[in-house]
């Protein structure tokens, strides 16, 4: 099918910083929230991006150029669901809003694009004149992700109720190109497969919904993702799933929560990482959460938690090492709170190895390995016995731990 082109400059809506910007290469650097303002850390200092607004997502180009992030002015009360869309520059220390809000901005992985959704209208925007440029592809689209080449894009539909039951999730491979002599936007819209309702995986039965969380194996040839039940059944209970696109199968893994960060790949090995485990985090309590690691096919499965313990976060060091965030599991009763401390687990070692020895009524958690000048460095996140969450960074075995910023929210990493 084919749709006009719909070309939409963003009005350049300069927001300047507080503090200048000098791009580094050596250092990691991460985009963090602190009482509703965006930030930067760059290695070495901390650079204010954004003030008065509420943030909802955002994450970096792939050149770590661009900082994406959906943002609602505090001073600015409105009913809409949807955020603004903005666009920070490093380079030109500079931020501009896209006149459509929208929701859910993903960076395309090869270049400087990235899709969006406005209400369900799958867009894109291309920066390679500098100047964000929109393009409407298509409707109906409850989720997306970019396919490993960063070509097109994969889409799913949610189900739907009718009289007589619910229909069935999809998945879609949405081509996506322009026509320069009639200026045509030239959209192809593939069905790629019909999740099955209901999965099951063992003793475990999901109602298909939805599809989300998708994320892809490096050899871009199987993408995992969660299918979702109903919205309040799916905070306790959602399938873990692969579709192989080689072969057209469907395997489901496990039970998961919606945490999007809980299932990664094995940066080289087509093995997957996750935390499984049925049953919401309550405050204090946390239970049944296990690090598992998956092969695809053919399928097998390997548990890597003691009994009594529950892991939370984790990330991959190489093929064959994962840092996980492990505490004693707790029932959130008598003021009994979940604490976590920082384990490296060797997926041929029978046991894991504390690395990071945490203070007493503090937690650490949310572990990213990343790459410096240097190598690697692991960067986490301590929650101190006040409550306070604080970033801190060391050598990928924990020595030489310090904390580099103070008083975060949410944090995202470049590289992550």
């Amino acid at each position: 099918m084919k749709y006009l082109l719909i070309c939409l400059l963003a009005a350049s809506v300069v927001f300047t910083p507080l503090s200048s910007y000098a791009a580094t290469t050596e250092q990691p650097k991460a985009a963090f929230t602190r009482y509703h303002s965006l930030w930067m850390f760059d290695g070495t200092k901390e650079v204010p991006l954004h003030e008065n607004i509420e943030v909802g997502k955002f994450s970096w180009s792939s050149d770590g150029k661009w900082l994406v992030y959906e943002a609602k002015q505090m001073d600015t009360p409105s009913d809409s669901e949807e955020y603004d869309i903005w666009l920070y520059n490093t380079e030109t220390m500079s931020s501009t809003k896209l006149k459509i809000a929208g929701h859910d901005p993903q960076w395309n992985p090869a270049d400087r694009s990235f899709g969006f959704l406005t209400g369900s209208i799958l867009c894109v925007v291309e920066l390679a004149s500098g100047t964000p440029i929109i393009h409407q592809l298509t409707g109906g689209v409850s989720n997306f992700t970019w396919d490993a080449e960063g070509v097109n894009l994969i889409a799913s539909a949610s189900a739907t109720l009718f009289p007589d039951g619910w229909s069935h999730p999809r998945l879609y491979e949405v081509h996506w190109g322009i026509e320069k002599e009639a200026h045509e936007m030239d959209v192809k819209v593939t069905p790629l497969h019909t999740i099955g309702s209901p999965l099951k995986y063992e003793d475990i039965s999901i109602l298909s919904v939805d599809a989300e969380n998708f994320s892809w194996s490096h050899d871009g040839k199987s993408l995992a993702m969660m299918v979702s039940p109903t919205a309040s059944w799916s905070a306790d209970s959602n399938m873990l799933s692969v579709y192989v696109k080689e072969n057209k199968l469907f395997i489901p893994l496990g039970e998961v929560l919606l945490n999007p960060n809980w299932v990664k790949w094995a940066p080289t090995k087509p093995l997957l990482a996750s935390i499984q485990g049925g049953g919401r985090m309550t405050s204090g309590g946390v239970k049944n959460k296990v690090l598992t690691t998956s092969t695809i096919i053919p399928n097998y499965k390997k548990t890597h938690t003691p009994k009594g313990f529950a892991d939370v976060d984790f990330d991959w060091v190489d093929d064959e090492k994962i840092v996980v965030a492990r505490g004693r599991e707790t029932s959130g009763e008598n003021q009994d709170k979940f604490k976590s401390s920082l384990y490296l687990v060797g997926l041929k070692e029978k046991e894991a190895v504390m690395i990071v020895e945490t203070p007493e009524g503090s937690s650490d958690g949310e572990p990213v390995v990343l790459k410096d000048g240097s190598g690697l460095r692991l960067a986490w996140v301590r929650v101190d016995a006040d409550g306070r969450r604080h970033i801190w960074m060391s050598k990928v075995d924990g020595s030489d731990g310090r904390m580099v910023v103070e008083n975060v929210f949410d944090v995202v990493w470049f590289g992550e």
